[in-house]
């Protein structure tokens, strides 16, 4: 069974669905970052108040204990941190101002302090000039009336102020931690919704696809259509091809397996099957049984180049003898077939520049040669598993008609070279 778009559903609203979750995963995205800075800068917030209440009570502290210390000892040391304590609360009052502006009871809290902070830092002044003026004068620790009470105030009032921003910061921390805990909610819906919108693309990808024409290429499988548009028979020359190459293979199989053997018998009723096989081949199209032999071999080799042959990409620059000449099936097609090759290793790595192909025959023997160096000369060439199982059988089968088979992976580039004895 499988998985289908519905006919009613068309492949392009797919694309607006992706185009809309895009937007919605950003705008939700950016909210929940809006959100999570918000809570970050309230809890900046709230930890810097709760600073400045403890600063301030330090320094009413510091002034309180630089009071009575004077007075017990008339040491001019303690004026220093009243001095320190008068200069800072009056900055300190005014970030908190600030800071509680939203507040409306935190804001109370501070206006109400503001006055007995100051009638306490009077009576503490008062005390320390009493202290300097009347020296003998037995220590009081009110330094007047109401200093009890007034302390015992401004105390409650840090205390209430230190609890509302300890409150605070934890209804902050809740609330962190509630977004943390939506966002990875969210993160593992919309995983979800990625995956089925992928697979949906992928469907109307695919059902778009049926309805483009394939252009056709000069390249078929592993073999070229040497005489596409010569003869109506030239469309099945691939078929010749295949065959032949099925034929090298048996007999190479045949020829290293005993004949006595059940395997060794079965590979020559094979051989024969295959043999009667390109027979019927060329009784059917009326030419010969490889494309090489249909036009003789320089004659194939040029139309091997011509197929590979691109306007902006490679160009086969080709010398033919037009004299190499061979009446031998297996053996024209075994050159033709290695051209083939050569060309089809270089074309998967190199699309632009020029390849050399030469074939000539002299001293009875035809040279095949196909040269081409990479698009990229710092990556050396190496051959692929399919490809070196194929050259493996064309060497073996030039080898068994006396030739040679040289395939060169430089690092600059590539060539084979490949001998074989003319036809006596």
């Amino acid at each position: 069974m499988h998985f289908r778009i519905p006919p009613f559903f068309p492949p392009y609203a797919v694309l607006v669905l992706v185009i809309a979750y895009a937007i919605g995963s950003l705008w939700l995205g950016l909210s929940r970052l809006d959100a999570i800075a918000e809570l970050t800068a309230a809890n900046a917030r709230n930890r810097a108040a709760m600073h400045d209440v403890e600063a301030l009570s330090a320094a009413v502290a510091d002034i309180e204990t630089a009071g009575r210390g004077f007075a017990l000892t008339a040491d001019e040391s303690y004026l220093e941190p009243l001095e320190r304590g008068r200069r800072q609360i009056p900055i300190l009052l005014s970030a908190l101002r600030d800071r509680m502006r939203d507040d409306a009871v935190e804001l109370g809290l501070i206006e109400e302090l503001v006055p007995l902070v100051a009638e306490h830092t009077t009576s503490v002044l008062a005390g320390i000039e009493r202290k300097r003026n009347i020296p003998d004068q037995p220590y009081q620790p009110a330094f007047g009336g109401g200093g009890k009470e007034r302390s015992a105030e401004i105390r409650r009032i840090f205390v209430a102020l230190e609890a509302r921003e300890q409150d605070e910061i934890g209804q902050v921390r809740q609330t962190f931690d509630k977004a943390i805990a939506g966002i990875r909610r969210g993160l593992y819906f919309m995983a979800g919704v990625t995956l089925l919108l992928v697979v949906a693309l992928f469907m109307a990808v695919r059902r778009l696809r049926s309805f483009i024409p394939e252009a056709p290429g000069a390249l078929s499988g592993s073999t070229v259509d040497i005489a596409a548009g010569e003869s109506p028979a030239a469309k099945d020359a691939g078929v010749g091809t295949l065959l032949h190459d099925a034929l090298l293979r048996a007999r190479l199989a045949a020829a290293s397996t005993p004949a006595e053997s059940s395997h060794g018998k079965h590979l020559r009723s094979l051989i024969v099957a295959m043999e009667q096989a390109l027979g019927a081949h060329s009784v059917a199209y009326g030419q010969d049984e490889t494309p090489a032999g249909a036009h003789g071999v320089a004659r194939a080799m040029s139309i091997l180049a011509d197929a590979y042959s691109k306007a902006n990409g490679l160009k086969i620059k080709t010398t033919i003898d037009q004299s190499a000449s061979v009446q031998d099936l297996q053996k024209a097609f075994l050159i033709f077939r290695s051209a083939e090759w050569a060309l089809e290793v270089i074309t998967v790595r190199k699309r632009t520049g020029g390849v050399t192909l030469t074939i000539t025959g002299s001293k009875g023997q035809i040279l095949l040669k196909i040269e081409a160096l990479t698009d990229d000369p710092k990556l050396p060439v190496t051959l692929t598993p399919k490809e070196t199982e194929e050259a493996n059988a064309l060497r073996q089968g030039i080898v068994a008609m006396a030739g040679t088979f040289i395939v060169d992976e430089g690092p600059a580039g590539f060539s084979l070279a490949l001998t074989v004895p003319a036809d006596s």
